[in-house]
Formats: C-alpha cells, structure tokens, sequence
C-alpha cells in the first residue's frame, strides 16, 4: 500500500467516525495497518477511536506508535494529552501538550490544551502564560481570554506581592507636555493636577485646567489654544494612573505612533469603541468609584499596546501637536459631554494618522460611565453625522476580574505585562 492509499483509508475511517460507526472505522484502519504499520496517520486515527471508547491504554499504544513514525505529529501529541486529562494524569498531559506547542508553535488550540492542563495541576503561572498565548494567536478564542484573566487573577490572589517587576521604559526625550484637564470640582482639580505633576516630574509640561466648560469639545478647543507642548494630553479629571513611568512611556508610545487613548476599537461601528465588538477592541482599563470596595480590572486584548485603531475613548487622548492644529474637536454637533472623543479620533484616524491604544499605561477610572438619554442623544446625533445606523451594542466585550485592592491591581498589571513580554521574545 503506497501513501496515497493509507490517505484514502484515513479520509474514509474519518467519513465512517463522524458518522458514529467506530467499529467500522476501526476495523478498515486494522486492515490496512496490516499491509502498512508505520503509517502515522492510520495509528493516530486508531488511538483516538480508542480513547473515544475508553480504552486507554490501546489509545496510548497506538498514539505512541504513531509519533514514534512521526514524532513532529501535532494532533497525536494533542490526543495523548486527552488520554492522559481523561486520567487524571495531568504532568504527563502537561507534557504532550508542550510537545504539541513545540511542533505548532502558531497554534492557539496547543497553548490552550497547555493551560487547561497546567490550571488543572495547579501551576497557575504557567497556566496564565499558555493561555496569554492562545489569546493573542486568536482574539476570538474566548475561552482563552477568560481563562487568561481568571488564572491571573487566582495567581495574584494567591501571592499578592510576588509579582515580577515590570520594566520600566527609560529614554531622553527633550520634548515638552501640555495636559488640559477639565474639571468643576475643586477636590477633582486639585487630584488632577497632583497626579500629573508628580507623573511628569522630570519632564517640561504646563497643566492647563478649564474651570467653565460649556462642552468638553468648546473646552478641549479652547485649551489646545493655550498650550503649548510639544505632546497635549486631554484627561477626565476623575482619573489614577499606576503606570510609575507613565512620562517615559506615554512619550515612547509616541514616537511610534501620532495618538494614544488607552480604549479603543479598529474599526468604527457606532457611537462608543465597544459597538465594535471583538476581534475589534483594543486596550486595557480598571474602573474603581470613590468609595467602593471593588477594582474592576477590564481587558478587550492581551497586548499592552495595540495600533490599527480608528476610534479610540476619551478618559485620556494624547496626541503630537500637529495632530490637535489639524483635526479640532466639533463642538457645533458635540455641545455637551458625550460623542466628542469618537468623533475626534475617527476623523484623526481618517486624516491619515495613527492611532494606539496603550493598556500600559494601567489608567484607573472613577467612573463606568451613564448612559442615559442625555448619552443617547448624542450618540444619536454622531450616527447621524457619520452615516451609520443605531443599533444596539455587541455583546459585552470586556473580559473582566475584581480585586479588592490598588496592590492586587498593580499585581495583576505586571504579571500580564510580564507575560506580554514573554510572548514578545
């Protein structure tokens, strides 16, 4: 029997197993394992009727004949570790499926099977690492995603200060930073302005606060006039930011690309980032109101910094000069507090420049935001002015955890950026 036929015997075992008939399917690979017993892909497809018969140990023989035909086999490296989960035998299902990651290393599917049996054993560091790896090869395995953030967030609940270090971006950089901040709440002013002084202590900046908006857009307007820094930052002023080296690498992140927000979206599909949905979304965020006992931590991507953006949220926009002195904000159609942010980095997006959205820089938000019917007029009138239909958002997009302090956060960020830069290398 040459190759050719061991495939055809195989298309046709496959064809009688999704049809349930097992015995069938076996008993056509036995034949021609008989005239063949090296062909890998005949003692694979015996292995896995096995195990789907619960013969066990038939099920490892035959898989273990056939990466000894083919050790590169991905798939019998996968079905030894089923074998393997289905007994309880998690080290050795952990190590088929580091075999399957070594020989398909692109392969989401590999890294999740890793993780589930890493979690299962109880190395949640490992665990974490496998299905930050699944989720970044397939945005859309969900799965992965939550198990990423559930398996991190068991690990830090577990050793709280253990957490790696997480580098911080070091470089000279001589340009100078305006942030406009607007607020009218003393208390609010005054955190703002602290926080951005002490995050921007070794660089040249002016903070410009708007004490009488009309709108964020007539306000933001009116302060891109005042400034004068080589980079602006529009900030809430109901904002913390964990990011120690937020300076050194907001002004990196720059260099890279024109405008940084830290939520966002590639594509523009309604009045918020998220309408969006995944594989769309972009970026990190934490939201912790005065007073509460819960940090929500929410993830829409496993990557710290991710480009392509088109519109992006406006808790914080950080932009190049040029960018503001090309594209102002509409505060004709945007006279409120709502619609402007999207609006603005849509059109800088279509301007030709280019957008990011930076977890990195670990933003806390006081606020989830109220979307009433004063929200709903203005998302209103930006589909209106863009030409897209209202329709309601997609299913909810953030993968999300809870921490119950500002030390578990911070731990949970450096463990995924660690992990980010894993995956990196």
């Amino acid at each position: 029997m040459n190759p050719a036929a061991a495939s055809d015997i195989a298309g046709d075992a496959r064809r009688l197993m999704a049809a349930g008939d097992l015995r069938g399917a076996d008993a056509i690979l036995r034949d021609a394992l008989a005239r063949l017993p090296d062909a890998a892909e005949l003692l694979y497809l015996r292995g896995v009727i096995a195990n789907r018969s619960q013969d066990a140990p038939a099920a490892m023989a035959f898989l273990r004949a056939a990466l000894t035909a083919q050790p590169g086999m991905t798939a019998a490296w996968l079905a030894l570790g089923h074998v393997h989960m289905r007994l309880g035998q998690l080290p050795a299902a952990a190590q088929a499926y580091a075999q399957a990651v070594l020989h398909e290393p692109d392969s989401a599917d590999t890294h999740y099977n890793l993780g589930v049996a890493c979690r299962r054993a109880g190395d949640l560091p490992r665990a974490a690492h496998a299905f930050h790896a699944a989720w970044r090869r397939d945005p859309l395995l969900t799965d992965a995603a939550k198990a990423c953030v559930g398996t991190l967030a068991l690990w830090v609940r577990g050793a709280p200060d253990a957490a790696p270090p997480v580098a911080h971006a070091i470089a000279t950089d001589r340009r100078t930073v305006s942030v406009i901040v607007c607020s009218v709440d003393d208390a609010k002013a005054a955190h703002a302005a602290a926080l951005y002084g002490r995050l921007l202590a070794g660089v040249r900046h002016d903070i410009i606060a708007i004490r009488d908006a009309a709108s964020l857009a007539e306000a933001y307007n009116r302060g891109l006039d005042r400034a004068t820094g080589d980079v602006i930052v529009l900030s809430h002023d109901d904002i913390d930011i964990l990011a120690p080296d937020f300076a050194a690498r907001l002004l990196a992140h720059l260099r890279d690309y024109d405008v940084v927000g830290v939520v966002g979206a590639t594509r523009m599909a309604g009045p918020l980032p998220i309408w969006a949905g995944h594989p769309h979304l972009r970026g990190w965020i934490t939201h912790h109101a005065p007073g509460a006992a819960e940090w929500l931590v929410d993830l829409l991507d496993p990557r710290p910094v991710a480009g392509d953006v088109t519109v992006l949220d406006g808790v914080l926009l950080a932009a190049r000069r040029e960018v503001f002195a090309s594209v102002r904000f509409d505060a004709v159609t945007f006279d409120g507090f709502h619609g402007y942010d999207i609006d603005w980095s849509l059109r800088a997006a279509r301007a030709g420049f280019r957008l990011a959205a930076a977890g990195d820089l670990r933003l806390v938000h006081a606020s989830g935001g109220r979307y009433d019917d004063v929200w709903q007029r203005y998302a209103e009138r930006f589909c209106a002015k863009h030409r897209t239909g209202y329709t309601d958002p997609a299913p909810p997009p953030y993968y999300e955890t809870s921490f119950e302090s500002r030390t578990q956060v911070e731990s949970f960020f450096a463990r995924l950026m660690q992990l980010a830069a894993a995956e990196a290398d």
